[in-house]
């Protein structure tokens, strides 16, 4: 018999558990998500989450990896292949951004991450993409196409920041501007962020490297 629909049935098994861990961990984070309650969402048995993943830890973790690694591909690959100038930068606004707008949830993953993880589990696929990305924007402070008096490290966290708090936030502080509901728009905010993140990193007379860090 063709082992062909029992991996089958295991790929779904493992994907239903994903869907179901993320979603109950978006809701309450790692510490109180239980695997019963991920094991009912699933439809399946605490003995086959165990038996797929391992641990609670272990599927933390993979929930992280599955979906993060969707931006992670296209970014990684931008890296390797873009020109390393300002044109890199502002596509990796927007590729983080547009990630971030399909995958609602994983802000508030992320949230969930800075609470409770000790500064020993460090999130593997981000800090692969955190030297490249590093590297990228030097070179292009070396080559003027960035301001060069602003840590490639700071440029690269404030437009991460920027992004993750908006989807974090939006709901709480556009009420502070209920009678503007067009405020709430997604690329309307995309477009400002844009605006204001690179007019500040746009090339400047003077200063050098590492002043005012």
């Amino acid at each position: 018999m063709s082992p062909e629909p029992r991996t089958r049935d295991a790929e779904a098994t493992r994907s239903s558990i994903l869907e179901a861990a993320e979603t109950v961990f978006v809701e309450k984070g790692f510490a109180d998500a239980s695997v019963s309650e991920i094991a009912e969402m699933a439809g399946v048995t605490k003995s086959l989450i165990h038996h797929h993943f391992g641990s609670k830890e272990a599927l933390w973790g993979e929930v992280k990896h599955h979906r993060f690694s969707e931006y992670a591909e296209v970014q990684g690959r931008i890296l390797q292949e873009a020109e390393p100038d300002a044109e890199l930068l502002r596509t990796s606004v927007s590729t983080y951004f547009d990630f971030l707008r399909r995958n609602p949830g994983f802000p508030r993953l992320v949230s969930w991450m800075h609470l409770e993880e000790a500064e020993d589990q460090p999130f593997d696929l981000a800090a692969q993409l955190t030297e490249p990305g590093i590297e990228c924007i030097a070179e292009a402070q070396r080559r003027g196409e960035l301001r060069d008096d602003v840590h490639p490290f700071y440029m690269l966290i404030t437009f991460i920041g920027l992004a993750e708090y908006w989807f974090q936030s939006k709901e709480h502080h556009c009420q502070w501007v209920a009678d503007q509901p067009e405020l709430m728009d997604d690329e309307r905010f995309h477009d400002a962020l844009q605006k204001i993140f690179f007019e500040g990193v746009l090339p400047r007379d003077g200063g050098g490297v590492g002043e005012g860090d």
